[in-house]
């Protein structure tokens, strides 16, 4: 063979061996992915660590939960069940009582459980929520919880050592991992939705990973941690569902995940109605008829009810409702009473930043800093999301419609569905962190519509600059964080 064939043999074995432009692409895509995720989970553990000992955010009886799990084998009771001489006494080691700062309150009267007592027979609704006011810290009042997340962590705390402190911070870590999935399925979901733009599949995951309160209260003992990445994951099964059609298998998955984020916490209860709205868009679509429509919605509905249904029978045995709303009423509406009776018990002016920045509220010393690309980011994509609703969708095809619409439905749909939960349950309240789980469908919707409005480079720059701005002063609130806890 001569040398010039030996040559062109050479060549097109190195070409052969390179890898095409678009196998580049998703491996850099992948490595990206894996890199904020481990970013993700890098912050949450630091969260984890120095946040002061429960946390201000109702640490001390979700601890209490697993505690009682662990070691007695029972669920608590709400209203009955006090926390635990563990508790009292990590309590006394780190000053910390209440929602207050550490050393902010002085200790509290009566440390012996002996004399606790139930709300007292017999006082008015002043009296009694005066004495609840008092006394709440004593009872384990998250005991009307679903029990899956607490399960979940049962044998991680009978497996730590003995020291409670261990036992506390080796929980919280594993919170830190259960929250940092947030992060590919956030990515997943971008991609799901909108393949056709990298500044979306990348930028989502970004906005995730820049929404300090998320690693800041996820990070804590909290059936949050679980709740909030299992919803996420049923979003998504519910989008698949939407763009790549109807199975038997894909219905009976969503349903399960849904179940189980429903046994982890009942804010979740608000993937129901968007389960349907799902179905909906595919016969509004004209994607499936309506009889086989309503034949996955009993295929998907199935296992929630089966796995709901020992925990709603004990809760009608136990308190006389299916979710002892009843018993947790009389504590919790000392505090947050109903929105019937004030809609300013909603905290609604509260909602965003703690969504952004986290509980207690505002805990960053510049979250006002940050908040300022925050606000035109969200003008820009309210906009785009406009503009592509009545005109920029006339040009794309019905697989990327359904797609983008049935985010834009499950996130509108959450939302109202969230703030609605009060009315019914009579407690007021909405933090931010309820609405953690809608985090994949808000982020694909923000940078979707800064993409749609700017288009390409412009909003490629765009979006460069509230990365800068956010990395900056969200560095200086972390720092700030840790100077100050």
């Amino acid at each position: 063979m001569s040398n010039a064939s030996l040559a062109e043999v050479a060549t097109e074995a190195r070409a052969a061996s390179k890898p095409d432009p678009v196998s580049r692409r998703r491996r850099s895509t992948r490595l990206a992915v894996m890199a904020l995720w481990l970013a993700l989970l890098a912050e949450t553990a630091a969260f984890a660590l120095i946040q002061p000992v429960w946390s201000r955010v109702d640490e001390a009886q979700h601890f209490d939960f697993v505690q009682a799990l662990a070691e007695k084998g029972s669920l608590p009771v709400e209203g009955k069940s006090f926390i635990s001489p563990t508790v009292v006494w990590m309590s006394v080691q780190a000053n910390q009582w209440g929602w207050t700062p550490a050393g902010t309150m002085s200790t509290p009267a009566e440390l012996d459980p002996s004399r606790w007592s139930t709300v007292p027979a017999g006082l008015d609704s002043r009296n009694q929520d005066k004495w609840v006011q008092r006394n709440l810290w004593h009872f384990n009042y998250e005991a009307m919880q679903p029990p899956l997340y607490y399960v979940v962590n049962a044998p991680v705390y009978a497996a730590l050592p003995s020291d409670p402190f261990i036992k506390l911070y080796g929980l919280r870590l594993l919170a830190a991992l259960m929250a940092s999935t947030m992060l590919p399925l956030t990515y997943l979901t971008a991609r799901e939705a909108f393949p056709d733009s990298r500044l979306v599949m990348l930028g989502a995951p970004v906005v995730m990973l820049l929404t300090q309160g998320y690693a800041l209260n996820m990070s804590q003992i909290s059936n949050d941690a679980l709740a909030v990445p299992l919803g996420a994951a049923a979003l998504l099964l519910l989008l698949r569902m939407v763009g790549r059609g109807l199975s038997w298998k894909r219905s009976a998955l969503a349903g399960a995940v849904i179940g189980a984020a429903l046994l982890a916490k009942l804010t979740s209860l608000f993937l129901l109605p968007v389960a349907l709205a799902a179905l909906a868009l595919l016969v509004i679509y004209r994607r499936e008829p309506l009889k086989r429509a309503l034949l996955h919605g009993a295929v998907l509905l199935a296992p929630v009810a089966v796995m709901l249904a020992p925990w709603t029978l004990r809760n009608i045995a136990l308190y006389g409702d299916a979710t002892g709303a009843s018993a947790a009423r009389p504590l919790m509406s000392a505090f947050f009473a109903s929105p019937l009776v004030s809609l300013q018990t909603l905290r609604l002016n509260e909602l965003l930043p703690t969504y952004w920045f986290g509980e207690p509220i505002f805990p960053f010393a510049f979250w006002t800093n940050a908040w300022i690309a925050v606000l035109p980011g969200m003008v820009v994509a309210v906009a785009g999301l406009l503009f592509y609703l009545t005109q920029g969708r006339h040009g794309q095809v019905k697989d990327v419609q359904i797609r983008v619409m049935f985010v834009l439905v499950a996130f509108v749909v959450g939302v109202a569905a969230i703030l609605l939960m009060p009315f019914g349950s009579g407690i007021g309240g909405v933090p931010g962190r309820y609405l953690y789980p809608l985090l994949p469908a808000g982020a694909f919707l923000l940078m979707f519509g800064i993409d749609r409005l700017l288009r390409r480079e412009r909003a490629q720059f765009f979006s460069e600059l509230m990365l800068v701005w956010m990395i900056l002063w969200e560095s200086l609130n972390f720092l700030a964080y840790i100077r100050n806890r």
